[in-house]
Protein backbone atom coordinates (compact mmCIF):
# COMPACT_ATOMS: atom_id res chain seq x y z
CA UNK A 1 0.00 0.00 0.00
CA UNK A 2 1.14 3.29 -0.74
CA UNK A 3 2.53 6.11 1.97
CA UNK A 4 -0.24 7.88 3.85
CA UNK A 5 0.04 10.25 6.36
CA UNK A 6 -3.36 11.45 8.93
CA UNK A 7 -3.71 14.62 10.12
CA UNK A 8 -5.70 14.65 13.46
CA UNK A 9 -7.12 17.74 14.24
CA UNK A 10 -9.90 19.19 16.29
CA UNK A 11 -13.52 19.39 15.13
CA UNK A 12 -16.17 21.48 15.97
CA UNK A 13 -19.87 19.92 15.55
CA UNK A 14 -22.86 22.28 15.27
CA UNK A 15 -23.64 23.00 18.93
CA UNK A 16 -20.01 23.76 19.71
CA UNK A 17 -18.93 20.26 20.87
CA UNK A 18 -15.19 19.27 19.79
CA UNK A 19 -14.34 15.90 18.64
CA UNK A 20 -11.47 14.63 16.23
CA UNK A 21 -11.40 14.37 12.65
CA UNK A 22 -8.84 13.41 10.13
CA UNK A 23 -7.79 15.26 7.28
CA UNK A 24 -7.99 13.90 3.99
CA UNK A 25 -7.05 16.04 1.81
CA UNK A 26 -6.52 19.82 1.55
CA UNK A 27 -6.98 22.66 -0.79
CA UNK A 28 -7.34 26.28 -1.15
CA UNK A 29 -8.07 26.89 3.32
CA UNK A 30 -10.37 24.18 2.71
CA UNK A 31 -10.26 20.42 4.20
CA UNK A 32 -12.19 17.48 3.68
CA UNK A 33 -12.15 15.78 7.26
CA UNK A 34 -13.13 12.13 8.26
CA UNK A 35 -14.73 12.45 11.51
CA UNK A 36 -15.36 9.47 13.91
CA UNK A 37 -18.93 8.34 15.05
CA UNK A 38 -19.36 11.47 17.52
CA UNK A 39 -21.51 9.19 19.88
CA UNK A 40 -23.62 6.03 19.77
CA UNK A 41 -26.74 7.21 17.57
CA UNK A 42 -24.61 9.32 14.81
CA UNK A 43 -22.82 8.14 12.13
CA UNK A 44 -19.14 8.66 10.97
CA UNK A 45 -19.08 11.61 8.85
CA UNK A 46 -17.10 12.95 6.03
CA UNK A 47 -17.14 17.35 5.87
CA UNK A 48 -16.04 20.05 4.32
CA UNK A 49 -14.20 22.48 6.89
CA UNK A 50 -12.11 25.58 7.39
CA UNK A 51 -9.83 25.91 9.83
CA UNK A 52 -10.36 28.47 12.76
CA UNK A 53 -6.81 29.76 14.09
CA UNK A 54 -7.69 31.39 16.56
CA UNK A 55 -9.75 28.63 18.47
CA UNK A 56 -6.78 26.19 17.15
CA UNK A 57 -10.00 24.28 15.24
CA UNK A 58 -11.89 23.14 11.86
CA UNK A 59 -15.56 24.06 11.67
CA UNK A 60 -17.62 23.76 8.86
CA UNK A 61 -17.27 25.77 6.07
CA UNK A 62 -19.80 27.97 4.32
CA UNK A 63 -19.56 25.91 1.18
CA UNK A 64 -21.17 23.46 -0.82
CA UNK A 65 -17.74 22.73 -3.12
CA UNK A 66 -14.64 21.12 -3.18
CA UNK A 67 -12.64 21.30 -6.03
CA UNK A 68 -10.67 18.37 -6.48
CA UNK A 69 -8.11 17.17 -8.98
CA UNK A 70 -8.01 13.40 -10.40
CA UNK A 71 -4.62 12.75 -8.43
CA UNK A 72 -6.88 14.21 -5.43
CA UNK A 73 -8.98 11.62 -5.59
CA UNK A 74 -6.29 8.82 -5.46
CA UNK A 75 -5.36 10.31 -2.49
CA UNK A 76 -8.55 10.61 -0.64
CA UNK A 77 -9.23 6.81 -1.70
CA UNK A 78 -5.45 5.96 -0.09
CA UNK A 79 -6.33 7.51 2.89
CA UNK A 80 -9.71 5.80 3.38
CA UNK A 81 -8.21 2.68 2.38
CA UNK A 82 -5.96 2.47 5.23
CA UNK A 83 -8.51 3.57 7.67
CA UNK A 84 -10.72 0.76 6.48
CA UNK A 85 -7.95 -1.84 6.05
CA UNK A 86 -6.69 -1.45 9.35
CA UNK A 87 -9.70 -1.04 11.13
CA UNK A 88 -9.61 -2.41 14.82
CA UNK A 89 -12.35 -1.01 17.43
CA UNK A 90 -9.34 -0.63 19.81
CA UNK A 91 -6.89 1.09 17.74
CA UNK A 92 -9.52 3.15 16.02
CA UNK A 93 -10.65 4.41 19.31
CA UNK A 94 -6.42 5.08 20.42
CA UNK A 95 -5.95 7.20 17.39
CA UNK A 96 -9.15 9.58 18.24
CA UNK A 97 -7.71 10.00 21.47
CA UNK A 98 -5.48 12.60 23.32
CA UNK A 99 -1.63 12.54 22.46
CA UNK A 100 1.00 11.01 25.12
CA UNK A 101 3.33 13.61 24.69
CA UNK A 102 1.42 16.37 26.77
CA UNK A 103 -0.51 18.11 24.50
CA UNK A 104 -3.66 16.46 25.92
CA UNK A 105 -6.39 18.60 24.31
CA UNK A 106 -9.00 18.56 26.56
CA UNK A 107 -11.95 19.77 25.32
Amino acid sequence: MDCCILRKVKYRLPGNRLVWGVILMEREGLSLLFVAKPGGHHSHLITIAAENVAEHCFEDAKTNRFLIHHADLTEIGSKLRALGDSFSTAAFKKFFEPDEDGDDWKF
